[in-house]
């Protein structure tokens, strides 16, 4: 088999899925990670790469100790993939196009922090109004690709900057400290933020995006590193619940949960804005615009409980 571009072309009809899973190596760079967008198992991912180099008799990667990166050949197919991929994702939501009313299946992505306390609360109530709807709701913190169908619609924290999306701001997230009452009756209140710098304080993980209740979060530990550090909300709550320092959660999550007390309630901690998103095409679709409509309704409905500017549950 060749290492350049010089292989040629076998014989034998060529599959879809090959390319699908050359183009998840190509972009994510291992057959691990590749094997995680794709939700399958490497050794599956791995298949599809030999078999597609054996229907090409060409080696389209050099596989190194760092990762899959692209050879020659597999440089000048990667450009025709993506534009066969960018094809056959625009054919499928033409056909998703022919409108079947208010029925049909909606996949919706968002972070853990927002699918328990505002979409499965609300889902009832969606169920209700259309009945014939079923939503499919995918706890991702990536950016599910829109334009790829891996979700109909997504609520974001970030406004993306590509795409052909439209796209709607719904409300803002408000974060608030919360402790444990043993945390707090051993290490005393703290009487202003900075004086966080003096406490035991969970964090993000180093990889989690900056934004800006995790930088006001940071800039009041004076530099001091975290007692603990994780990404889901539940996970950070449920540290504190066990003792283990002062966390910073969305209100909705913190003000819902028993056995931690918020700390500094009054103090101004910086939010983020949610965004909703639909790729143009399916934008116009009955049961999507139901969905849509529904999600920005009830972020209205909700907007003091999601900003958290409403009073704890005692």
């Amino acid at each position: 088999m060749s290492g350049g571009a010089s292989g040629h072309m076998g014989s034998g009809s060529m599959n879809w899925d090959d390319l699908r899973y050359f183009l998840a190596v190509a972009a994510e760079g291992s057959l691990s990670a590749a094997a995680r967008t794709l939700r399958v198992n490497p050794a599956t991912v791995s298949r599809h790469i030999d078999a597609l180099e054996a229907r090409f008799e060409v080696r389209l990667f050099d596989r190194r100790q760092d990762g899959y990166g692209l050879t020659e050949a597999g440089e000048k197919l990667a450009g025709r993939a993506r534009a066969i991929e960018t094809e056959m994702f625009g054919l499928a939501r033409a056909f998703d196009a022919e409108d079947r009313g208010l029925t049909g299946t909606v996949a919706v992505t968002s972070t853990e922090s927002l699918i328990v306390p505002f979409l499965i609360r609300n889902l009832p109530l969606l169920q209700d109004r259309h009945p014939g709807i079923r939503l499919q709701v995918v706890n991702e913190y990536r950016f599910l690709n829109l334009s790829r169908r891996e979700a109909d619609v997504a609520i974001r924290m970030a406004r993306p900057e590509q795409g052909d999306l439209v796209i709607r701001r719904i409300g803002t997230l408000g974060f608030g400290l919360y402790a444990s009452s043993a945390y707090l009756e051993t290490h005393g209140m703290p009487a202003a933020p900075g004086d966080l710098a003096g406490h035991a304080v969970i964090d993000w993980l180093d990889g989690f995006p900056e934004n800006a209740p995790v930088s006001w979060l940071r800039q009041q530990m004076g530099g001091r590193p975290p007692a603990f550090a994780t990404n889901p909300a539940s996970a950070r709550l449920a540290a504190a619940r066990a003792g283990i320092g002062i966390a910073l959660v969305p209100c909705m999550v913190g003000d819902e949960a028993r056995d931690v007390v918020r700390v500094l309630p009054g103090t101004e901690i910086p939010g983020v804005d949610l965004w909703l998103l639909v790729h143009r095409d399916l934008s116009k679709l009955a049961r999507i615009r139901a969905v849509l409509d529904f999600i920005h309704e009830r972020a209205q409905a909700e907007a003091d409980r999601i900003a958290g500017r409403t009073a704890p549950r005692s």
